[in-house]
């Protein structure tokens, strides 16, 4: 299993468990619930960003001749 696997089916776990804590945990497990998928969440973004860094680079090689 790839470690993007692995990422996703955590994030899918995560999710499906905050979904019970919503229904049945305590306001600690709900609060927890939540900060896990904030921190999921800003992982997320972090890939794409950084993918997206990959893609568009600020500099061609052109300018490296200068």
């Amino acid at each position: 299993m790839s470690n993007e696997d692995g990422f996703d089916r955590m994030a899918r776990a995560a999710i499906r468990a905050h979904r019970l804590m919503s229904l049945h945990g305590t306001p600690m497990m709900q609060l927890l619930s939540r900060l896990l998928l904030l921190e999921i969440g800003l992982e997320i973004a972090a890939k794409r960003e950084a993918g997206a860094a990959n893609d568009n680079p600020e500099t061609s090689d052109d300018s490296a001749d200068d």
